[in-house]
């Protein structure tokens, strides 16, 4: 499969407050020492994308902690897309989800949908 490696910067408004945030989406690196025991890799790597996020005014929300491997799987339990992070070899689901989560969640599956690597803004 051809290596996915796209940047993006989308604005949202969320009760009429604004928060720009820049992400790098990446192909996810599954070399034979990686297991992940809650998916079957075989199956499913190339739908597994390294996702990092910041936001501009900063939240504190866990999707934007850097120090867990965040990550984007396509189809993950029949869902368009699923946010989440790999820790301690298991895929843990993003659990939170208010409004910024989701927008976020949807404006990667649609720059996934977008062939070919580059930056893609809403502007």
């Amino acid at each position: 499969m051809e290596e996915t490696n796209k940047t993006f910067e989308f604005h949202y408004k969320i009760d009429e407050k604004p928060y720009a945030v820049k992400g790098i989406i990446s192909s996810f690196e599954c070399e034979d020492d990686i297991n992940i025991e809650n998916m079957d890799l075989e199956k499913d790597k190339e739908f597994i994308f390294n996702v990092s996020l910041m936001s501009n005014p900063n939240i504190n929300l866990k999707i934007f902690d850097n120090t867990s491997a965040l990550v984007y799987i396509i189809g993950y339990k029949g869902k368009e897309g699923q946010l989440g992070y790999i820790e301690n070899n298991i895929f843990i689901p993003e659990s939170d989800q208010n409004e910024l989560v989701r927008q976020i969640s949807v404006s990667i599956l649609e720059i996934l949908l977008i062939n070919g690597s580059g930056h893609f803004t809403d502007q």
